[in-house]
């Protein structure tokens, strides 16, 4: 039997070039030491035997040969060797400086151009290819202005130079981009300064209190501003808030023109022939039968008439002469209203102490703005308002931002697309939320938790996190086929989420069978399954 010798093990790719370029035949440099091999003393002696100009006149050449191979940083070793090598030779000392500014030019370190463009121009103020790798670096840097006048100084000379003639074309063009950019957003500044100022009079003639987040932000995306389409631009478009406390739901117009009357809202949100809106249990909501609220700054009770406009609303809550100031809020940019149905639940609510009816409004302006801001409508979404479901969902997330800390910066910026309960075996439920494509991956970063925090929230349905997205027609490739010949699509689950997920199986069956319209399998693999 043969004897069998340990062998070394082979070494990687990067290890034998280290090792190849450490052989004095193929070093991309010599070292600047001292070396006791004798064969790299010898390269030494060959490359540092001569005059300095000869010296550098070497690395000069290998430099080039190195440059022409696009190997940027060997050329610059060897420029910055004939540089050190200390030239007599003006020209030779110029031509080093202004190629190892060339091959930083090439690797963008543009610091160092401009340092050896300054150093070349020191020793020929008429240096053509310093002034053009100077401007170059400018240019890139957006330093249009100083890349403008590098161009300019070496024409003065050299007015046929076709690079620097084309530099100072681009630079002209980029700086007066850049300057109509910067012009733009300073007249932009201006407009919303002045828009600023004008909004503040135009709240002050309609009796408008502006009152902002103490921590200084809104959730609000929508904000008052002049109609564009008014020639005399002094029409104000508000957003409104519909709020209903029977429900603890609401509705935003997000561009309500104040010449415009409550009724064209009212009677296009809820016509009288047209079925209630899904969280009407009641069916109570109807244009005929609405009455409209609104509640001034010191709690007095307004009635709106349904032909009244937002302008007369306004008007209407200015305090008496004699009495302090008063008028609608303005909270966070947006007014909010009351809608309650003729009757029982309009007497309930307007007995009310002005505590308690000013304490249902700002909750109900805190809840709505959360909710619609946790909810994102995307491409795929339904562009119906959010439902029950829904609102509960996105509820439950603002609860967990605000009571759990673990969650709280996650899900700040998280939303939802929407939400439906779909029905499960057994008679259980699930509630299949859909999230948008691209905060996908930051709800698998919190998916376990929140799912968990979630479920305890809604203990007795299931919560299934989805993308919003189109399901493909065959979401397998390769269906299995059972032993009657039928089709069966079945999804092996990673084994390391049997305790967590084993008790799901069915919703995820359920939820994909409605998605679908197709019966998959959920299964894990067999324990002893390699």
């Amino acid at each position: 039997m043969a004897a069998v010798f340990p062998q070394a093990a082979e070494s990687s790719l990067e290890e034998k070039i280290v090792a190849l370029q450490s052989t004095p035949l193929f070093m991309k440099s010599l070292p600047s030491e001292e070396s006791n091999d004798p064969v790299i003393q010898a390269l030494q002696s060959l490359a540092f035997d001569g005059t300095p100009d000869e010296i550098a006149q070497n690395f000069k050449e290998q430099g080039n040969d190195y440059f022409k191979g696009k190997r940027h940083r060997e050329a610059i070793s060897f420029y910055t060797q004939g540089i050190d090598a200390k030239p007599s030779d003006i020209v030779l000392h110029e031509a080093l400086l202004c190629n190892r500014a060339a091959c930083n030019l090439e690797l963008k370190n543009y610091g160092s151009v401009l340092r050896d463009c300054s150093k070349a121009l020191i020793l020929n103020t008429k240096s053509s290819k310093a002034y053009y790798r100077s401007a170059m670096a400018l240019f890139a840097l957006e330093r249009y202005e100083e890349s403008l006048d590098c161009c300019e100084r070496c024409l003065e000379y050299d007015p046929e130079n076709k690079g620097i003639r084309s530099v100072r074309d681009r630079s002209a063009k980029a700086k007066a981009e850049k300057l109509r950019k910067e012009s733009e957003k300073q007249e932009r500044i201006h407009n919303e300064q002045r828009e600023k100022t004008l909004l503040q009079v135009a709240f002050k003639e309609r009796n408008l209190f502006a009152v902002y987040n103490q921590k200084g932000s809104s959730e609000n995306p929508y904000t008052p501003h002049f109609d564009p389409e008014d020639p005399g631009g002094t029409t104000l478009i508000i957003p409104v808030f519909f709020l209903y406390p029977q429900y603890a739901t609401s509705d935003v117009i997000a561009h309500f023109v104040e010449d415009t009357t409550f009724s064209t809202h009212i009677f296009q949100m809820f016509p009288p022939h047209a079925p209630a809106p899904s969280w009407d249990k009641a069916g109570k909501y109807n244009a005929d039968t609405l009455v409209v609220y609104a509640i001034t700054r010191r709690k007095r009770l307004l009635k709106v008439g349904k032909k009244m406009s937002l302008r007369d609303v306004c008007n209407a809550a200015k305090a008496k002469e004699g009495e302090p100031d008063d008028g609608l809020e303005l909270k966070d940019g947006c007014l909010t209203f009351v809608v309650v149905p003729k009757g029982e639940v309009e007497q309930n609510w307007t007995p009310h102490g002005k505590t308690h009816r000013k304490k249902d409004i700002d909750e109900g302006v805190k809840l709505a703005m959360s909710v619609n801001h946790k909810i994102l409508r995307t491409a795929n979404a339904p562009t119906n308002s959010p439902d029950e479901t829904e609102v509960s969902v996105a509820q439950a997330l603002i609860d967990l931002e605000n009571n759990v800390p673990e969650l709280k910066t996650e899900l700040r910026a998280l939303q939802i697309s929407a939400a439906r309960e779909v029905d499960v075996r057994g008679g259980k439920k699930a509630i299949v939320v859909f999230v948008p494509i691209p905060q996908l991956k930051a709800f698998h970063k919190v998916q376990q938790r929140l799912t968990r925090e979630l479920e305890k929230k809604f203990s007795d349905r299931h919560v299934v996190f989805v993308a919003q997205r189109r399901m493909l027609s065959k979401p397998y490739p390769g269906p299995a086929v059972s032993v009657d010949g039928s089709k069966l699509l079945k999804v092996i689950l990673d084994p390391k989420d049997a305790t967590s997920l084993e008790y799901k199986l069915d919703s995820f069956s359920s939820v994909y069978r409605r998605l679908t319209g197709k019966d998959v399998t959920f299964e894990f693999p067999p324990a002893n399954q390699e």
